[in-house]
């Protein structure tokens, strides 16, 4: 399973020299589909590429068959045409979604 993010920010003790870190991994800060806001792990073969305004893939996988945790690590960087067509599709759902919330009795209350 994966989830369509956008990058807001990038945490790389590389690309910025202030950041005090006990490992070389890269995170990022991102904005997911669905509103949240989560720091994600950067693959390692990805990480220098990636840049604030990045569409992403974020793998959402089980770590194994037996473990209820997921991977939670982006793998992807997706060109910013196909992001953005991807990122509209998955807001046209939320937006349907929160509507259809919003017109029963007591569906005032945040979506969820």
């Amino acid at each position: 399973m994966y989830h369509i993010g956008k990058t807001v920010e990038v945490i790389s003790q590389a690309k910025d020299r202030r950041i005090k870190s006990a490992d070389t991994k890269v995170q990022a800060l991102v904005a997911m589909w669905d509103e949240n806001m989560l720091v994600l792990e950067v693959d390692k073969k990805i990480a220098g590429a990636l840049a604030a305004g990045d569409y992403v893939l974020a793998d959402y996988s089980p770590v194994s068959e037996e473990s209820p945790y997921r991977k939670m690590i982006i793998t992807k960087i997706l060109p910013a045409e196909k992001g953005r067509k991807i990122w509209d599709e998955f807001q046209k759902m939320l937006s349907k979604k929160k509507s259809a919330v919003s017109q029963v009795p007591g569906g005032n209350l945040p979506y969820r």
